[in-house]
Parts: C-alpha cells; sequence; structure tokens
C-alpha cells in the first residue's frame, strides 16, 4: 500500500513514529493513534494533520488493512500505524477538528497584527491635526502660484499631489517647492514637522491587502462552519471533546469578521474625508502614498538642514578670509616707520 507509506514519510511520521519535541522522545504508533483520539495537537502540528487528511487509505485499501488485524506484526510499520488509526471512532473527523482549529490559530496569530496596522493607519490618517493644516499650507501656496489662471482658485487637491511637491523646482539645482515650503514651516509652523511622526503608523500599514486577507479568512470560516454541522451530527463524546475548540475558534473568527467590517467603514470615512469616491479607493495605494510623501518629507527637511550647516560654514569660512585679509593689511600698512635725525 504505497500510500500509506507516502502517508508516513510527508507527514514526518517514518516508521509510523515521529520524534517529539521534548527532547526528542519517540512516539510510537498506538501513542500518535491514541492522541487523535484524545484531539491531542501539542505534538500534532498542522502540517502533519494536512497529510495525514490529504492520504487517508481509501474503502479498498481499509477492507485490505482490516483483514490483517490479528497479523500486525506482518505489516510494514506504517500499515501497522493504519491499524491503530481505524481503531479509533470517527478518525477523519477527529482530525479536521484537530486541524481545523491548529489553522485557525495560525491564521489568526497572522492576521489580527495586520488588520489592526490598517485599521489604526485610517484612523490615524482621519484624526491626524498636522495634515489637513499642512494640505490647507499647501493649497495656499499652489493657489499662490497659479493665481490667475483656472487652476488659481482651487476648493482643494487629490492626496497624491502631495507627491508632486518635488516636481516644481526652482532656478537652483535641487531645490524644489517642498523646500521651500519646509523652510516656511520650520520657522512658522514648527508643530507641522511632527507630520511624519504622525505618519510612521501609516506607513507600516503598506503592503498589506485587504481583500487578500479577507479572503483567507472568509475560506476558514467557512471550513469550520462546515466542521461545525459534522461535529453536530456525530456523536457525543465528539462533541464534548471538540465541541469548545470548535466553538471558540468560530467567535474568534467571527470577531476577525467584524474587525474586516469596522475597517470598511473606516475605509468610506476616509474616501469622504479625502474626498475620493468610496467604490474606487484603494487603502493600499492611500498607505502607500503617505509612506512616500512621509520618506520625500523627512528627505528634504534633512537636505534643508544640510544647506543651512554648509551656508554656515560657508559664511564662516568668508569671515574668516576677511579676518586674514584684514590682518594682511595691517600688517602692510599699519607698522610705524622710524626716521633718523
Amino acid at each position: 500500500m504505497p500510500l500509506l507509506v507516502l502517508v508516513a514519510e510527508g507527514a514526518q511520521l517514518s516508521r509510523a513514529q515521529t520524534t517529539a519535541n521534548d527532547g526528542g522522545i519517540q512516539i510510537s504508533n498506538e501513542d500518535i493513534a491514541a492522541m487523535i483520539q484524545k484531539g491531542d495537537r501539542s505534538k500534532l502540528d498542522a502540517d502533519i494533520l494536512r497529510q495525514l487528511l490529504k492520504l487517508l487509505p481509501e474503502e479498498q485499501e481499509i477492507n485490505g488493512l482490516k483483514s490483517y488485524k490479528d497479523k500486525k506484526s506482518q505489516l510494514a510499520n506504517a500499515d501497522q500505524f493504519y491499524l491503530y488509526l481505524l481503531a479509533v471512532p470517527s478518525y477523519q473527523l477527529r482530525i479536521e477538528c484537530m486541524l481545523i482549529c491548529e489553522e485557525t490559530r495560525i491564521l489568526l496569530e497572522c492576521l489580527w497584527p495586520k488588520v489592526q496596522a490598517i485599521r489604526t493607519a485610517c484612523e490615524t490618517i482621519l484624526t491626524s491635526h498636522q495634515l489637513p493644516v499642512f494640505c490647507q499650507l499647501i493649497l495656499k501656496v499652489g493657489n499662490f502660484l497659479n493665481y490667475g489662471r483656472h487652476t488659481g482658485d482651487a476648493g482643494g487637491f487629490k492626496i497624491n499631489a502631495l507627491l508632486k511637491l518635488t516636481d516644481t523646482k526652482a532656478n537652483q539645482n535641487n531645490i524644489t517647492l517642498l523646500h521651500h515650503i519646509l523652510e516656511e514651516v520650520e520657522k512658522n509652523h514648527r508643530d507641522l514637522l511632527q507630520l511624519p511622526r504622525d505618519l510612521d503608523l501609516v506607513s507600516k500599514a503598506v503592503g498589506i491587502h485587504v481583500d487578500a486577507m479577507q479572503a483567507e479568512a472568509g475560506a476558514n470560516l467557512k471550513k469550520l462552519l462546515e466542521i461545525e454541522k459534522h461535529l453536530f451530527l456525530s456523536t457525543d463524546d465528539l462533541k464534548i471533546q471538540h465541541g469548545k475548540s470548535v466553538q471558540d475558534s468560530l467567535n474568534a473568527s467571527k470577531d476577525l469578521q467584524k474587525e474586516f467590517a469596522t475597517i470598511e467603514k473606516k475605509k468610506e470615512e476616509l474616501a469622504d474625508y479625502l474626498c475620493e469616491d468610496r467604490k474606487k479607493l484603494s487603502l493600499e495605494d492611500v498607505f502607500s502614498t503617505m509612506k512616500t510623501f512621509r520618506e520625500i518629507f523627512l528627505k528634504t527637511l534633512q537636505e534643508n538642514q544640510e544647506r543651512k550647516e554648509q551656508a554656515a560654514k560657508s559664511e564662516k569660512r568668508k569671515k574668516w578670509f576677511k579676518g586674514e585679509d584684514a590682518k594682511r593689511l595691517k600688517g602692510e600698512y599699519g607698522k610705524c616707520s622710524t626716521f633718523k635725525n
């Protein structure tokens, strides 16, 4: 029965044994079957359970194995393991319950931090005091520069226009509109220098795709609901053994779905706040724009600082050379002449 051998290898149950994590203790075939019967997942991870489910013996193979029930010694170790497994009532449903609970635990541990990062990013943009003030400053500057044109009386601008502040350049090389705006900010609006700190939380949500996470969580929830139905029709001992863990997994998954619904509401709020179409707004694009703008903001601030330092050094050198010139002039014309009678 080659399939059974594949199971033993693929699930890391070589010779129907696995090495436990606690000091390399070998677990026997009988103990593995007993763990499945008890619902003990401590030494059976998701990969092992998944492989077991994938390659469980079919009807014909089961009948063949049962004919060796009293002749275990004549079977290979991998096949002996399955004889022990077949003795466990509803072994497939037991494995399915164990697997879905383990997969749910892993999935939630992975998704919750990402979901919370997205929600935090939305709330940060919606509640930031610096962002709207900075945008108002940009709007005033833009209207001033475009005075007399059809774009000189704008009531607002798209958020991705923040990335175009470096497109408008002065006569000097590498000096952009953003350099001048941040010079003004440093002089008269120093509180706006805290804007990158707010946007740091938004940057952490870049690269997280809500739709993909929601699809993954939805598929897992669907599996849980199916298992719950099968469990409801099963024996009382199975309900007692796996009922609570499956229900806990369901509750946790439903809480995650509620969080997705909250994010959807935040997305709508954000679309209204940014004057965007609710149906077309992409959170990924907004977060990416904010992250890039934050990086440009900080880079431009640094460049302004470096130019100031360079100008200060240049002024210092000028003063030094001026002083040296004064000394040389004094040495040449300031000497007293000695006359002999």
